[in-house]
């Protein structure tokens, strides 16, 4: 169980009750997005749990990866562990947390799960970036155009605002600013690397879940197509559940109302 890995201090925010006895959710954000792009979810959940928003490595306000990181064997690993320890700050306060995480985050997520079910109560993995060793590095080509993308942000972020809205007219409004400002904020040598998911196979980690799971997958999904849905319901895990919705990559952004009338009883119902 790779923890050993000497993990930054990550940069991560609170909200919701002052009491440190109340729920905890803790955010896990995808590949470009920062501890600050869930607002809608932090409205709706913020008056009933202690809502954590994390910065995960090479994101937001949390440090850069090293280069000794970039160039180990699985730099994903670091990210895990950065996490870890965030997690293990956070339920040192109010105890075993629930994870909502959304894709490269999911697969984080999915590790902490697996691995340390004393800190993890439940988890929302919402499409999780399970993908197959051998195509976990992404092709030149995609690589050079997130990084183009990112700095076209950086360049014009009010004209990508605006084409973000165009593109996508179903996401709550409140949640474009922060998405967009994330962009500016990534770490791009490690984008240069064409991973965001983990070299170890994911059949593993999803098949050694011990505590309530919940994935909800976009039908229209192409991180998570029916092959891939197909394989993780034959691990026959117990403790995981896979539902699909009417979605792209970004369910809850896509569809929020479908989303949170799922997730927010199955939450509740696990504290």
């Amino acid at each position: 169980m790779p923890t050993a890995l000497d993990a930054a201090d990550l940069a991560y925010r609170w909200s919701g009750p002052a009491d440190p006895g109340s729920p905890t959710i803790v955010l896990l954000h995808g590949l470009g997005d920062s501890g600050d792009c869930w607002p809608d979810a932090v409205r709706r959940w913020s008056p009933d749990y202690r809502v954590v928003g994390v910065d995960l490595l090479g994101h937001g306000r949390s440090p850069r990866f090293t280069p000794e990181q970039r160039a180990s064997p699985d730099p994903m690993e670091h990210m895990y562990a950065a996490a870890l320890a965030t997690v293990e700050q956070v339920a040192a306060v109010g105890g075993p947390v629930a994870l909502v995480a959304h894709s490269m985050g999911g697969g984080i997520a999915t590790a902490l799960t697996a691995r340390h079910p004393d800190l993890v109560r439940a988890a929302v993995l919402e499409e999780p970036a399970w993908r197959d060793p051998e195509l976990r590095v992404q092709s030149p080509t995609v690589v050079a155009e997130r990084i183009a993308d990112c700095r076209a942000f950086s360049e014009d972020l009010e004209g990508q605002l605006a084409q973000g809205r165009a593109d996508n007219p179903t996401w709550p409004e409140s949640e474009f600013a922060p998405w967009a400002q994330a962009k500016t904020e990534v770490d791009l040598d490690f984008l240069a690397l064409g991973v965001a998911s983990f070299a170890r196979p994911w059949e593993e980690l999803v098949g050694a879940i011990e505590v309530p799971t919940l994935v909800v997958v976009g039908e229209r999904s192409t991180l998570l197509p029916e092959p891939i849905r197909l394989r993780a319901k034959a691990i026959d895990n117990p403790h995981v559940r896979i539902e699909l919705l009417a979605a792209d990559h970004c369910v809850r952004r896509d569809v929020p109302d479908a989303f949170h009338a799922l997730v927010d009883p199955w939450l509740a119902d696990q504290f």
